[in-house]
């Protein structure tokens, strides 16, 4: 019997405790809806409030404009009415403004009939004609352009006819040698520690030759001027455009190993054990897998 009393008295608990917990939710819940209602409503009557802002400056734009109209159509009415006649006159210099009591004309119009061209009376206006000289008159002449006399053609009989001279041949230019030599300017200029001049050596050659055998050769020199001038994070880049666009070449292997230098000198020593990784899988037989091996065992990788 005090058994049973003592489990229904627990159950009473957790009854009650079960009761407690849901009023607190259900408090929490009715708390939350009434924020978000009060939130839900400040933001509509924020949204009302700049609607009416817009309005109210729409308003006052459309008036202004209305205004402009108007006087613009004032001004327009003004000149049509002659307005610019009058204001032309006032701006006139004094001794013009009384043109008509000074004795200025201002309307110069030819009497109708009285000239023509060349200083001639019209026949039409009754002036008599000029007698006219029997004499010849050689100034009404105009004479023409001389007669072209050709000169006399020479045979010289004792001297042969020259022979015509055929043009040289202008030597065409190896078109072949020209990706060389400009490869071959911009090593020269890294070779000679101009690290910027070659890698806008480098620039110009890919520029002028995007598909030349020496491309992934120059994408590679280009990241050896950043890896010397100690920018590694260019280099990087470089050296990955190697490995992107040629990933059989010879000098993506050289490249795999300069990326992973380039990373442990930034001190991400992950991605270099990962990239000297993929040299010494990709190409274990090559020159730079040695390398990597090396550079692996120092890094503990």
């Amino acid at each position: 019997m005090k058994y049973l009393k003592l489990v229904l008295l627990a159950a009473l608990c957790l009854f009650a405790v079960g009761c407690t917990a849901m009023q607190q939710r259900q408090a929490t819940t009715d708390a939350s809806t009434e924020w978000r209602l009060k939130s839900l409503e400040e933001s509509f009557l924020n949204f009302r409030e700049e609607q009416r802002r817009q309005a109210d400056t729409i308003d006052e734009k459309a008036a202004d404009a209305d205004k402009r109209i108007a006087e613009l159509e004032q001004e327009v009415a003004a000149l049509k009415a002659g307005g610019v006649v009058a204001d032309s006159a006032a701006d006139a210099p004094d001794d013009m403004k009384d043109g008509a009591n000074k004795g200025w004309v201002t309307d110069l119009k030819p009497e109708p009939d009285e000239w023509v061209e060349g200083g001639k009376p019209a026949p039409e206006s009754g002036a008599e004609p000029v007698a006219q000289s029997a004499e010849e008159k050689p100034w009404d002449k105009v004479p023409g352009p001389p007669p072209v006399i050709p000169e006399p053609t020479v045979v010289h009989r004792d001297k042969p006819a020259p022979k015509a001279v055929k043009p040289k041949p202008v030597p065409k230019k190896n078109v072949k040698s020209a990706p060389k030599a400009a490869y071959g300017s911009a090593m020269a200029l890294y070779d000679a520690g101009k690290y910027a001049a070659a890698r806008d050596g480098f620039d110009a050659f890919l520029k002028r030759f995007p598909k030349d055998d020496l491309v992934p050769n120059a994408l590679y020199w280009k990241g050896e001027t950043y890896y010397s001038q100690k920018d590694y994070a260019q280099s990087i880049l470089a050296f990955k455009e190697v490995t992107g666009r040629f990933p059989k070449h010879d000098k993506a292997a050289a490249a795999l190993l300069k990326i992973g230098m380039s990373y442990e000198r930034v001190g991400d020593p992950d991605n270099s054990v990962f990239y000297l990784r993929a040299l010494v899988e990709d190409f274990p037989d090559s020159a730079p897998a040695k390398l990597a091996r090396k550079e692996l065992r120092r890094l503990g990788g």
